[in-house]
């Protein structure tokens, strides 16, 4: 008996998971808060322009090396960074990988249930770029490294 209720329950687990849309051109997204590596509030606003969103560490090296090797007045005004780090162990993400992050020169929001940006779409490997107008999704893109990425900034 209790096999099948942790099978039936495994079952619905699934397909809640699986039946979480993915966000597309044209869909509005509400206003995201997140805290950013410094447990301060990072939000994504009507006002912001450019959302990037790694899910990976592939990904996410490319927005940091593109972020890293940009200056702050030559990179899109009202651009956010978002990391879904959902994935990485809780103890890692806290004594090593989140401390690692506050040396970064900018900020990331992080999203350390996977909730929030679970919706997000990614490619293994690659940094996403959301464009938005007053949260309305203009152009959702993928990059590869990180000179990709700043042209399609």
């Amino acid at each position: 008996m209790q096999y099948l209720i942790l099978i039936i329950s495994l079952i619905f687990t699934s397909v809640a998971v699986a039946e979480t849309p993915t966000i597309k051109v044209g869909d509005v997204l509400a206003p995201i808060s997140l805290q950013d590596q410094f447990e301060k509030p990072l939000n994504v606003t009507p006002e912001t322009k450019v959302l990037l969103f790694s899910r990976d560490m592939d990904g996410g090296e490319i927005i940091q090396a593109a972020l890293a090797d940009t200056p702050d007045d030559q990179r899109p005004t009202n651009l956010v960074y978002v990391a879904d780090i959902s994935g990485m162990p809780s103890l890692i993400a806290r004594f090593i990988a989140v401390p690692k992050m506050q040396d970064y020169p900018f900020t990331l929001g992080l999203d350390r249930e996977g909730e929030i940006t679970a919706a997000f779409p990614a490619e293994k490997g690659q940094a996403t770029i959301i464009k938005l107008n007053e949260l309305s999704i203009q152009s959702i893109e993928f990059a590869q490294d990180a000179n990709t990425l700043k042209s399609q900034w």
